[in-house]
């Protein structure tokens, strides 16, 4: 049997899937709609919540599994496995941190979803599922350099991290994106998702093709371990610089849902054209 080129997608999501200011997806309405014509698989991949995530999900259906709280929870068919730390552990480094630097400090899992609300412009109840952290906790202080190599110093001692995102410093696990990605595509091939047949587990890595979308540093492992990387530049301010090396690194042309509709559906047209070509060739 012809071995058939395969194609997975793992995306960011504020910023990037969704408009850093009003959260909104529709501009991405077109490409979503070809990936969905095309048996794409489509993963969410953010610092979100499950909650969060399942919240979305439920509500747009657009996505095939969930990978959330950067990398520590990974959801795909019901099941959920949580690579990251306890969150006994993230409190404890977090409550060391807030002794040692020289400015107040609050996080998603400690304050009212009030103050996340109006830290992040969510709906209460949106705010509410934000706080519901298991494995990872975003940092609310305005913080100096200093304070941040404190912070950072003191996550170690516990073997966590300290990852700047797009709006703020979390503290999680050595768990990341782009370890997360490489388990789910491993699930995605079992489940019969990617490969040639169910439960193919020795599909080959140059079988499957990934794509992944970031638009910030906690994007960085997860766009490193595709095949084809995708930056999003930001909404405001200048233009950023690439924030990795990689061999097949695009920049999208605009910010947010725009630039990922365009982004993708280039891609999808080289890739559709090239497999269009290898079947001439060999047909």
């Amino acid at each position: 049997m012809q071995q058939t080129r395969t194609i997975a997608i793992f995306t960011d999501l504020d910023g990037t899937l969704l408009d850093h200011d009003d959260y909104r997806w529709d501009a991405a309405r077109p490409a979503i709609e070809r990936i969905r014509s095309l048996s794409i698989p489509l993963i969410a991949v953010s610092s979100k919540t499950l909650a969060e995530l399942d919240h979305i999900q439920m509500n747009y259906g657009l996505f095939d599994g969930l990978i959330g709280e950067n990398g520590g929870v990974i959801s795909l068919d019901g099941e959920v496995e949580q690579p990251g730390p306890s969150s006994q552990t993230i409190d404890s480094a977090r409550t060391a941190i807030k002794t040692a630097v020289n400015v107040p400090l609050g996080s998603f899992r400690t304050v009212p979803p009030e103050m996340i609300a109006t830290e992040t412009g969510l709906t209460l109840d949106d705010a509410i599922r934000a706080g519901q952290r298991h494995c990872s906790d975003p940092l609310i202080w305005q913080p100096s350099e200093q304070d941040i190599e404190i912070a950072t110093d003191i996550a170690s001692q516990f073997s966590l991290k300290l990852v700047k995102g797009g709006r703020f410093h979390t503290l999680c696990g050595p768990s990341n994106k782009g370890a997360a990605m490489k388990r789910m595509l491993e699930r995605l091939v079992v489940s019969g998702r990617l490969g040639d047949g169910a439960g193919d587990t020795h599909a080959t890595k140059t079988a499957i093709t990934t794509i992944a979308l970031g638009d910030s540093a906690n994007d960085i492992p997860m766009l490193a371990a595709a095949d084809i990387a995708v930056q999003i530049p930001p909404k405001r301010g200048i233009r950023s610089e690439p924030l990795l090396t990689h061999s097949d690194l695009r920049i999208a042309p605009y910010p947010g849902p725009e630039g990922w509709n365009a982004a993708l559906q280039s891609i999808l047209d080289q890739i559709i054209n090239t497999n269009k070509k290898s079947e001439v060739l060999h047909g």
